[in-house]
């Protein structure tokens, strides 16, 4: 379900600024709305709106959380990462990079790609939309965020989700 822009917005345009699908518009100074047929519901737009203007499907203020501490961060599971770059591509802040892939990348898939993807923490807003375009599956944003799963360049990156991902599927 999309976000909405209530009545109190100022036209500011930082929510427009800000969204990763380009589905908020207006003209500043003015009521703007977002597309619901655009709108992912990442919160980027709540978390930059000066006078909490907007709100969820279920009527609350979206809450303004910290970009670089409290937001979900995507994270990349290289034994599922083919190398194929669709989510450096598709993130619109800049904030996944290829780098040379370590030991065991693509092991999932039977591949040994020679570069991978990696998440630029700083600057993920945990919008979800590599995690749409990865065909994979490699590309998650499900909370789990830690340095070790991210940082390519050590040797447990993230073999223990697509342990627990198989479980799961299994249960099921």
């Amino acid at each position: 379900m999309p976000h909405f822009i209530m009545d109190n917005c100022i036209g500011c345009m930082a929510c427009a600024k800000m969204c990763p699908t380009e589905c908020i518009s207006g003209d500043k100074k003015l009521l703007h709305i977002i597309d619901a047929e655009l709108c992912i519901d990442c919160g980027v737009c709540g978390n930059v709106c000066p006078v909490e203007a907007i709100i969820d499907n279920e009527g609350q203020v979206v809450e303004k959380l910290r970009i670089t501490k409290q937001r979900t961060k995507a994270r990349v599971q290289v034994e599922l990462c083919s190398g194929c770059v669709f989510c450096v591509d598709a993130c619109p802040y800049g904030a996944l990079e290829m780098v040379k892939a370590p030991e065991g990348a693509g092991a999932a898939l039977g591949l040994q790609p020679s570069q991978v993807a990696r998440v630029i923490e700083p600057k993920c807003t945990g919008c979800r939309i590599c995690e749409e375009v990865c065909i994979k599956e490699a590309v998650v944003v499900d909370g789990l965020f830690t340095a070790d799963k991210w940082d390519v360049r050590l040797p447990k990156y993230g073999c223990e989700a697509v342990e627990a991902k198989e479980r799961t599927s299994a249960a099921a």
